[in-house]
């Protein structure tokens, strides 16, 4: 069995592509196929990173001996482009039909009556045998049959730095960093931090988040949308595996609790300026230092495995097969 990953237009998502590659050949199941369509680009990956683009054209599968009866095709892609590119909603249409076993990957979080349509029709088109998502806050959303799964895999890929307590000391702890859009309803609270915030919105590569990571050791995470309870694991999982403290704004009660032994701490929307400033001057309490950083950092690396999901679905699909 094959997993192929077909993913067009961004690179938001490859660092989930990296570690779901990584998982899958930890079971010992066959290579990944990683595809970008829009760009006329079909990869073949041979190690654990997201491959090197090639040249091949993206429906020349014989080369991987692809199985359309028993190959999984996963689909992870953002919403709108399925919209606003004809040529992806083409060969997604094209793809859907050709694979038995598709999986749609939910990447955004599902909140308004609007985005429910948007995921449905999607849904509709696809009609994949499965659905992933990135948080459990995504699950009893839509009125479908498949099964949702939480499958964002936890494993070395995401380790982008060489931890030790001498470099997480050596962190700036003058500023917050925050990863990602400022759209407008983040404005507010990115605003409060005045100059102590520092934005980096287009940072995609493994070696500019490591840049990051290693220089700074405050993050914030705030919610696209207000009174969202989504947990953001695409911004969060490689920072707390790089020895990063997050303020986050508060998610569900579940991911709340299955996080709560790492480097994040959750609080309102209207505290996370005076968290920041209060953990910012951590010399003064005796329960928080950066030596305790490290300590859940590497316990974050050690122990918190999320592969239990991915085993569940795995087990799913063999059943079915």
């Amino acid at each position: 069995m094959k997993f192929i990953i077909y993913n067009p237009k961004t690179n938001l998502f490859d660092f989930f592509i990296t570690s779901l590659i990584e998982e899958v050949k930890n079971r010992d199941k066959e290579i990944v196929s990683y595809i970008n369509i829009l760009e006329n680009k079909i990869n073949e990956s041979s190690s654990t990173n997201v491959p090197e683009k090639s040249s091949l054209s993206p429906i020349c599968f014989d080369k991987f001996n692809v199985s359309y009866k028993t190959d999984i095709l996963l689909i992870i892609i953002n919403p709108h482009f399925i919209f606003d590119y004809p040529e992806i909603k083409n060969e997604l249409i094209k793809l859907s039909k050709e694979f038995k076993y598709k999986i749609f990957y939910i990447t955004e979080p599902i909140n308004f009556i609007i985005e429910k349509k948007v995921f449905q029709d999607i849904i509709k088109l696809i009609n994949p045998f499965a659905l992933w998502t990135y948080t459990y806050e995504n699950f009893n959303k839509l009125k479908v049959n498949q099964p949702i799964f939480k499958i964002f895999p936890n494993n070395n890929s995401y380790h982008f730095i060489d931890i030790n307590p001498e470099q997480i000391k050596s962190r700036s702890t003058n500023k917050i960093v925050f990863i990602g859009n400022i759209t407008d309803n983040r404005k507010d609270i990115c605003n409060s931090f005045n100059d102590k915030l520092i934005n980096y919105n287009n940072s995609w590569s493994k070696e500019e988040w490591s840049n990051i990571l290693s220089s700074h050791l405050f993050y914030l995470n705030i919610h696209r949308r207000v009174g969202c309870k989504s947990f953001e694991s695409f911004r969060i999982v490689p920072i707390l595996a790089n020895g990063g403290f997050i303020i986050s704004e508060r998610c569900n009660e579940e991911e709340e609790l299955l996080y709560r032994d790492y480097n994040i701490i959750f609080v309102e929307r209207d505290q996370l300026l005076d968290t920041f400033l209060k953990y910012q001057c951590y010399d003064q309490y005796q329960n928080y230092n950066k030596d305790i950083v490290y300590d859940k950092c590497m316990l974050f690396r050690n122990k918190f495995n999320s592969s239990k999901e991915i085993n569940e679905f795995m087990e799913y699909y063999k059943n079915i097969i």
